[in-house]
């Protein structure tokens, strides 16, 4: 995965990650590595409240950023501007210990465009920066399911290739960083095109390797085993909570250990964090307006409001 100054978020990721690797490559003699529980915020202060809660990581995720800075959709809308200004203080936020995975969408255009992505997000202090194989502009995978719309394999390994100079043209730039290339293709390609982009992602030099939307734990597994075992890999999943209504509560959701054991380092959850922001602010906002603005403390949106003087303290007056 390479070296870098030792103070980097990078190479504080690369340390959380060598633990996660090593068992990986040890997984034939049974011994397995908990996989780091890496949730996805969106603003600065989603970022301040889950470094303080622990986390050991964290992913800066443009469906987040969208939503909440411009109130739209995950659409290939929000700029690389509105992003790195995002990143900027969601990695002061989440403070000098814990590394911040920063959403770099496709690289927004052309080999150009992915070269000042990659730049302009290491120098804002991403310890990695994710580059998928959509079409730009993309639409969230989740969303858009099989209609997600993927380049050519050629054109994503281009892709890939070009983050991987601007990569290394950042760290001679004192701005060390770590590349995630990721593919989107599971649900228009199949299983086998997904497993050769990782492994084409894998020769080209990316630090970490993933696929979202892969089908079943079987699915994960497979395209594990294809890949190098000292290649970081990430798990990514969607807590969709829709109940019984339709087929979403049928999606197996895997535990951090159930992650580790299938050979993955970072088990992301991207938008669990945006779906409770968005769950409370929905029912404080019913609750509020039903009530001419004075909650009763039997009201379930009192139960979630935060003391003011809780407030403060994680706001940071305290400090």
């Amino acid at each position: 995965m390479g070296t870098g100054d030792p103070s980097s978020a990078a190479t504080r990721l690369r340390k959380l990650l060598s633990r996660q690797v090593a068992a990986a490559s040890a997984a034939v003699e049974g011994r397995h590595e908990e996989a780091v529980a890496l949730a996805g915020v969106h603003d600065a202060l989603s970022a301040k409240v889950f470094a303080k809660a622990g986390a050991k990581a964290l992913f800066l995720s443009g469906f987040g950023v969208s939503a909440t800075r411009l109130g739209e959709p995950d659409a290939g809308i929000l700029t690389l501007t509105e992003m790195e200004d995002a990143a900027r203080n969601v990695i002061r936020a989440a403070g000098p210990t814990v590394p911040v995975i920063v959403d770099g969408d496709t690289g927004y255009g052309s080999a150009v465009n992915v070269r000042r992505t990659i730049r302009g997000l290491a120098a804002a202090g991403a310890a990695a920066i994710t580059v998928e194989d959509q079409w730009f502009p993309k639409r969230c995978t989740f969303a858009a399911g099989r209609g997600v719309r993927v380049v050519s394999r050629a054109a994503s390994v281009a892709r890939i290739q070009a983050a991987v100079a601007a990569r290394n043209e950042a760290r001679e730039s004192d701005h060390d960083v770590l590349l995630v290339a990721r593919t989107d293709c599971r649900a228009a390609l199949g299983l086998d095109e997904a497993v050769a982009r990782c492994q084409a992602f894998e020769a080209a030099g990316a630090d970490i390797v993933y696929a979202e939307g892969l089908q079943s734990q079987e699915e994960y597994i497979h395209l594990r085993q294809c890949l190098q075992p000292t290649t970081p890999m990430i798990l990514a999943q969607l807590q969709t909570n829709e109940g019984n209504h339709d087929n979403s509560n049928k999606q197996e959701i895997f535990t951090t250990r159930q992650v580790g054991e299938m050979g993955y380092s970072l088990a992301l959850f991207g938008v669990t964090a945006l779906q409770a922001y968005v769950q409370t602010l929905e029912t404080t906002a019913r609750a509020f307006l039903d009530s001419d603005g004075v909650l009763s403390k039997e009201d379930d949106a009192t139960q979630s409001l935060s003391s003011f003087s809780n407030l403060k303290r994680v706001v940071g007056f305290s400090e």
